[in-house]
């Protein structure tokens, strides 16, 4: 299939290069900045361009920019009724209705950065189209990359998108929040590791509330109470820390009811 690239960020070079490594034309890389747009397009062999009005012809268009700009560049874009497609975890699909008749969504749920290749294999897609024709061909494509194409619509992806914000942004700063708590004391936080390792195989065969432990989920008050004295210095991890005691405490009570 003959596929465009608008970006050349994280998420338009890991894709570009999936979609390169399963068989595709990449035809072309747009992007308004010149050099990051043409060392994206040199490494998957496509032209280049930063002239919205020299978009090369292709079978399905793939924007992959910041949601901020999205309807931005769309309004740009003159596509007639060939398919395009944002990577937006919360933005419509409606943000592309100037630029085609055909529009639809290609969100691939992971993290990404473009100095380290994401494996598509089993990273979920989220797919959504105007039509069935739109999601057939988006389906189409991903699963040339991924084992895991799904089928969605909008409200369903944004409560995904939300759900992925709780399990990896927020978790990963609650580690970043560990490793300065650590190394304030002289530690490292390589002794954490062990324990994250475990907690994430636990997730493997089982779901989250079943095996949820720690001081809140046991309903140990006094070990609460020395570790938010401990952070008396920072009101702001105590808060965090309160906060999301007292949301297992609740979990807890609502699972013994």
């Amino acid at each position: 299939m003959k596929i465009s690239i608008i970006g050349a960020g994280n998420v338009a070079t890991n894709l570009a290069l999936a979609l390169k490594k399963a068989g595709h034309e990449i035809v072309q890389i747009y992007n308004r900045s010149d050099d990051a747009g043409r060392e994206l397009a040199r490494t998957v062999a496509a032209s280049f361009t930063s002239d919205a009005s020299q978009i090369l012809d292709a079978e399905v268009y793939i924007m992959a920019v910041k949601d901020d700009v999205i309807e931005e560049i769309a309004e740009q874009l003159k596509l007639g009724d060939k398919t395009i497609a944002h990577t937006s975890g919360t933005n419509s699909k409606k943000m592309l209705k100037t630029a085609s008749a055909n529009v639809g969504i290609f969100y691939p749920l992971q993290t990404m950065k473009k100095n380290s290749e994401v494996d598509f294999k089993n990273v979920p897609v989220l797919i959504e189209g105007n039509d069935e024709a739109t999601v057939s061909k988006l389906e189409a494509l991903a699963k040339t990359i991924s084992q895991n194409v799904y089928k969605v619509d909008e409200e369903q992806r944004q409560w995904i998108h939300v759900a992925a914000v709780f399990a990896n942004n927020f978790t990963n700063h609650l580690y970043s929040v560990s490793e300065s708590l650590l190394l304030g004391h002289g530690l490292s936080f390589d002794i954490l590791k062990p324990l994250i390792y475990r907690s994430i195989e636990n997730l493997q065969q089982n779901s989250p509330s079943d095996i949820q432990t720690g001081p809140a989920a046991r309903g140990d008050m006094q070990t609460i109470e020395k570790h938010l004295m401990l952070l008396g210095d920072d009101i702001r991890l105590q808060r965090i820390y309160e906060i999301l005691s007292q949301s297992i405490i609740a979990s807890a009570n609502q699972n013994h009811k």
